[in-house]
Protein backbone atom coordinates (compact mmCIF):
# COMPACT_ATOMS: atom_id res chain seq x y z
CA UNK A 1 0.00 0.00 0.00
CA UNK A 2 2.96 2.30 1.08
CA UNK A 3 4.62 1.28 -1.72
CA UNK A 4 1.65 2.04 -4.48
CA UNK A 5 1.26 5.23 -2.92
CA UNK A 6 4.94 6.29 -3.28
CA UNK A 7 4.87 5.15 -7.06
CA UNK A 8 1.93 7.56 -7.38
CA UNK A 9 3.45 10.35 -6.04
CA UNK A 10 6.60 9.88 -7.76
CA UNK A 11 4.40 9.98 -11.23
CA UNK A 12 2.83 12.87 -10.03
CA UNK A 13 6.34 14.74 -9.54
CA UNK A 14 7.78 13.33 -12.84
CA UNK A 15 4.47 14.64 -14.53
CA UNK A 16 4.60 18.13 -13.00
CA UNK A 17 7.80 18.25 -13.41
CA UNK A 18 7.51 17.44 -17.61
CA UNK A 19 4.37 19.72 -17.58
CA UNK A 20 6.84 23.04 -16.20
CA UNK A 21 9.55 21.52 -18.76
CA UNK A 22 6.72 21.72 -21.41
CA UNK A 23 5.92 24.78 -20.56
CA UNK A 24 9.62 26.66 -20.23
CA UNK A 25 9.88 25.00 -23.68
CA UNK A 26 6.95 27.36 -24.95
CA UNK A 27 7.50 30.16 -23.00
CA UNK A 28 11.50 29.80 -24.58
CA UNK A 29 9.57 29.53 -28.16
CA UNK A 30 7.08 32.07 -28.29
CA UNK A 31 10.05 34.67 -26.57
CA UNK A 32 12.05 33.37 -29.29
CA UNK A 33 9.16 34.51 -31.80
CA UNK A 34 8.50 37.71 -30.46
CA UNK A 35 12.44 38.56 -30.43
CA UNK A 36 12.46 37.80 -34.10
CA UNK A 37 9.31 40.00 -34.88
CA UNK A 38 10.72 42.71 -32.64
CA UNK A 39 14.18 42.69 -34.27
CA UNK A 40 12.01 42.81 -37.59
CA UNK A 41 9.71 45.87 -36.99
CA UNK A 42 12.91 47.46 -35.33
CA UNK A 43 15.02 47.42 -38.48
CA UNK A 44 12.01 48.55 -41.16
CA UNK A 45 11.49 51.75 -38.38
CA UNK A 46 14.58 52.57 -36.92
CA UNK A 47 17.08 51.67 -40.16
CA UNK A 48 17.34 53.71 -43.06
CA UNK A 49 14.40 53.90 -43.69
CA UNK A 50 13.97 56.93 -41.46
CA UNK A 51 16.93 58.41 -41.29
CA UNK A 52 17.89 62.15 -40.17
CA UNK A 53 17.91 62.36 -43.91
CA UNK A 54 14.42 61.65 -44.66
CA UNK A 55 13.10 64.29 -42.03
CA UNK A 56 15.77 66.61 -43.82
CA UNK A 57 14.03 66.14 -46.93
CA UNK A 58 10.48 66.12 -45.35
CA UNK A 59 11.45 69.41 -43.82
CA UNK A 60 13.19 71.23 -46.95
CA UNK A 61 9.97 70.52 -48.95
CA UNK A 62 7.99 72.01 -47.35
CA UNK A 63 10.60 75.08 -47.16
CA UNK A 64 11.53 75.10 -50.61
CA UNK A 65 7.44 75.76 -51.51
CA UNK A 66 6.88 78.65 -48.48
CA UNK A 67 10.42 80.58 -48.93
CA UNK A 68 9.91 81.76 -52.29
CA UNK A 69 6.25 82.69 -51.19
CA UNK A 70 7.26 84.35 -48.52
CA UNK A 71 10.02 86.28 -50.98
CA UNK A 72 7.76 87.38 -53.32
CA UNK A 73 5.15 88.59 -50.81
CA UNK A 74 8.05 90.55 -49.08
CA UNK A 75 9.43 92.42 -52.07
CA UNK A 76 5.81 93.15 -53.23
CA UNK A 77 5.22 95.09 -49.67
CA UNK A 78 8.10 96.63 -50.39
CA UNK A 79 7.75 97.91 -53.34
CA UNK A 80 4.54 99.15 -52.08
CA UNK A 81 5.96 100.74 -49.36
CA UNK A 82 8.91 102.59 -51.35
CA UNK A 83 6.10 103.95 -53.86
CA UNK A 84 3.78 105.16 -50.86
CA UNK A 85 6.56 106.93 -48.98
CA UNK A 86 7.27 108.67 -52.30
CA UNK A 87 4.02 109.82 -53.05
CA UNK A 88 4.12 111.05 -49.06
CA UNK A 89 7.35 112.86 -49.99
CA UNK A 90 9.37 111.03 -47.39
CA UNK A 91 11.55 109.12 -49.03
CA UNK A 92 14.23 110.92 -47.19
CA UNK A 93 12.76 111.14 -43.63
CA UNK A 94 13.46 109.16 -40.82
CA UNK A 95 9.58 107.86 -41.65
CA UNK A 96 11.78 105.51 -44.24
CA UNK A 97 14.05 104.13 -41.80
CA UNK A 98 11.19 103.53 -39.39
CA UNK A 99 9.02 102.07 -42.32
CA UNK A 100 11.93 99.62 -43.73
CA UNK A 101 12.77 98.75 -40.12
CA UNK A 102 9.04 97.47 -39.58
CA UNK A 103 8.72 95.72 -43.43
CA UNK A 104 12.19 94.11 -41.85
CA UNK A 105 11.16 92.98 -38.98
CA UNK A 106 8.08 91.43 -39.89
CA UNK A 107 9.80 89.63 -42.90
CA UNK A 108 12.20 88.01 -39.76
CA UNK A 109 9.18 86.99 -37.77
CA UNK A 110 7.53 85.66 -40.96
CA UNK A 111 10.60 83.48 -41.78
CA UNK A 112 11.05 82.37 -38.45
CA UNK A 113 7.32 81.24 -38.39
CA UNK A 114 7.80 79.13 -41.46
CA UNK A 115 10.97 77.08 -39.85
CA UNK A 116 9.20 76.79 -36.72
CA UNK A 117 6.16 75.01 -38.75
CA UNK A 118 8.12 72.96 -40.65
CA UNK A 119 10.04 71.62 -37.50
CA UNK A 120 6.50 71.22 -35.93
CA UNK A 121 5.39 68.82 -38.81
CA UNK A 122 8.70 67.46 -38.51
CA UNK A 123 8.06 66.87 -34.86
CA UNK A 124 4.42 65.94 -35.91
CA UNK A 125 5.79 63.42 -38.26
CA UNK A 126 8.40 61.60 -36.46
CA UNK A 127 5.54 60.86 -33.43
CA UNK A 128 3.48 59.19 -36.51
CA UNK A 129 5.91 56.79 -37.49
CA UNK A 130 6.77 55.56 -33.98
CA UNK A 131 2.87 55.02 -33.37
CA UNK A 132 2.79 53.35 -36.20
CA UNK A 133 6.33 51.10 -35.22
CA UNK A 134 3.65 50.95 -31.85
CA UNK A 135 1.18 49.33 -33.38
CA UNK A 136 2.99 46.66 -35.28
CA UNK A 137 4.42 45.92 -32.16
CA UNK A 138 1.05 45.40 -30.46
CA UNK A 139 -0.01 43.48 -33.24
CA UNK A 140 3.15 40.97 -32.60
CA UNK A 141 2.69 40.53 -28.82
CA UNK A 142 -1.35 39.95 -29.81
CA UNK A 143 -0.70 37.06 -32.61
CA UNK A 144 2.87 36.42 -31.34
CA UNK A 145 3.22 35.93 -35.29
CA UNK A 146 6.81 37.80 -36.49
CA UNK A 147 5.70 37.00 -39.79
CA UNK A 148 2.20 38.80 -40.11
CA UNK A 149 3.92 41.70 -37.68
CA UNK A 150 7.02 41.89 -39.84
CA UNK A 151 4.24 42.20 -43.08
CA UNK A 152 2.23 44.70 -41.62
CA UNK A 153 5.48 46.90 -40.78
CA UNK A 154 6.26 46.48 -44.09
CA UNK A 155 3.31 47.89 -45.56
CA UNK A 156 3.05 50.98 -42.77
CA UNK A 157 7.19 51.85 -43.84
CA UNK A 158 6.41 52.10 -47.66
CA UNK A 159 3.01 54.10 -46.96
CA UNK A 160 5.28 56.61 -44.49
CA UNK A 161 8.03 57.02 -46.93
CA UNK A 162 5.42 58.63 -49.12
CA UNK A 163 4.68 61.26 -46.50
CA UNK A 164 4.85 64.98 -48.08
CA UNK A 165 4.16 68.20 -46.12
CA UNK A 166 0.85 69.58 -46.51
CA UNK A 167 1.55 72.62 -48.92
CA UNK A 168 -1.07 75.28 -49.00
CA UNK A 169 -0.31 78.79 -50.58
CA UNK A 170 0.54 81.26 -47.67
CA UNK A 171 -2.35 83.90 -46.76
CA UNK A 172 -1.04 87.49 -46.56
CA UNK A 173 1.84 87.69 -44.60
CA UNK A 174 2.59 91.75 -44.49
CA UNK A 175 0.56 94.29 -42.98
CA UNK A 176 0.05 97.26 -44.70
CA UNK A 177 2.32 100.33 -43.42
CA UNK A 178 0.58 103.66 -42.78
CA UNK A 179 2.98 106.05 -44.73
CA UNK A 180 2.03 109.80 -43.15
CA UNK A 181 2.57 112.79 -45.14
CA UNK A 182 5.59 115.24 -44.64
CA UNK A 183 5.81 119.00 -44.81
CA UNK A 184 5.27 120.68 -48.24
CA UNK A 185 9.32 121.40 -48.18
CA UNK A 186 9.88 117.89 -47.38
CA UNK A 187 7.85 116.68 -50.43
CA UNK A 188 9.36 119.36 -52.63
CA UNK A 189 12.68 118.30 -52.34
CA UNK A 190 11.48 114.41 -53.15
CA UNK A 191 9.22 115.20 -55.95
CA UNK A 192 11.60 114.36 -58.54
CA UNK A 193 12.40 111.08 -56.76
CA UNK A 194 8.47 110.63 -56.46
CA UNK A 195 7.82 111.32 -60.47
CA UNK A 196 10.51 108.75 -61.52
CA UNK A 197 10.42 106.46 -58.92
CA UNK A 198 6.39 106.49 -59.98
CA UNK A 199 7.09 105.94 -63.93
CA UNK A 200 9.19 102.78 -63.15
CA UNK A 201 6.45 101.13 -60.99
CA UNK A 202 3.96 101.96 -63.59
CA UNK A 203 5.93 100.27 -66.30
CA UNK A 204 6.56 96.79 -63.83
CA UNK A 205 3.75 96.45 -61.38
CA UNK A 206 0.62 97.91 -63.88
CA UNK A 207 -1.91 96.75 -60.87
CA UNK A 208 -0.15 99.52 -58.28
CA UNK A 209 -0.23 102.04 -60.90
CA UNK A 210 -3.70 101.62 -61.73
CA UNK A 211 -4.69 101.86 -58.30
CA UNK A 212 -2.87 104.59 -57.71
CA UNK A 213 -4.82 106.39 -60.49
CA UNK A 214 -7.91 105.62 -58.96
Amino acid sequence: MGGKAKADNQQMIQFQMQQAAEAKAKEAARQARLNQGKAAIDQLFQGGNFDQGFYDKYKNAALAYNMPQLQKQYQLAKDQMTYDLARAGTLRSTVAGTAQANLQEQQAMNEAAIRSQADQDVGQLRQNIAGQQQSALNQLYATEDPDVAANTATHMVQAAQLSSPNLNPLGELFKPLVIGGTTAIGSYLDNQNFTNYYNNLMAKKPAIATSAST
